[in-house]
């Protein structure tokens, strides 16, 4: 073989490689789900490092996916004034990635007043964020799939579903609620829990009600909240 034909094969061989990557790179069909591979990503508002960081996701943590600017994704975010924020191509894949080993929580009744706090100002970040249903990540919530985000950002894994979260923390009265505390809710005749929510004091909660309604305040003293009161965890020690 000629130097010229090794030119030729070797610039052949170049320009198929070319057209496989760039296959690759346009066979995603937007929108789509994305995963965090990484731990406390950034979600900025524009697709580089130099932009705002309005805050971050974890591990395994879904996304849906609109688009792709300069490596980095464009993601739904309703906490963003857009509706959208940018992650980093390097911390996102279109396949789940495995679970990561976890670290058993030992709860207790010692209540730590600044632990409590924190919760609910987690919480409070994502006020006026649109219910999913079966929502886990800040792309939007339903109810026990926030309850679980929020304390997770903590360290503390509650089990996913409302009727189980009973089983988490150790139980405390109603009338000696703290700030941070996990709600728990039941329909009279009713055989398990269908709604949890986080006490943040005087009487009322944060939680994600229902399809077509957002994130928000509500008392548990008066009214349906309060007629449908079940119990309470105390999570964070």
């Amino acid at each position: 073989m000629n130097k010229i034909t090794k030119v030729i094969c070797a610039a052949s061989l170049a320009f198929a490689l070319l057209l496989g990557s760039t296959a690759s790179t346009f066979s995603v069909t937007y929108p789509c789900t994305g995963y965090s591979t990484g731990a406390n990503v950034n979600l900025r508002n524009g697709p580089s490092t130099d932009y705002y960081s309005y805050g971050t996701i974890h591990y395994g943590d879904a996304l849906k996916v609109i688009g792709e600017e300069n490596g980095w994704y464009k993601v739904v975010y309703p906490l963003c004034d857009d509706g959208f924020a940018f992650i980093s191509g390097d911390y996102v894949s279109m396949t789940a990635p495995a679970p990561r080993n976890t670290v058993n929580i030992s709860y207790g009744a010692t209540y730590n007043t600044s632990a409590g706090q924190r919760v609910v100002q987690i919480a409070e970040q994502f006020l006026g964020l649109p219910y999913v249903y079966g929502g886990s990540t800040p792309a939007g919530f339903d109810c026990s799939g926030f309850t679980s985000y929020v304390f997770k950002q903590l360290g503390y894994s509650l089990y996913r579903s409302s009727y189980q979260q009973i089983n988490n923390g150790v139980p405390v009265s109603k009338s000696e609620l703290q700030p941070g505390d996990l709600l728990l809710f039941k329909k009279s005749g009713a055989s398990r829990i269908h709604h949890v929510g986080i006490y943040v004091g005087d009487g009322m909660m944060i939680h994600s009600p229902q399809t077509g309604d957002v994130i928000k305040y509500a008392s548990i003293v008066s009214g349906y909240y309060n007629n449908c009161y079940y119990a309470a965890r105390r999570i964070v020690q």
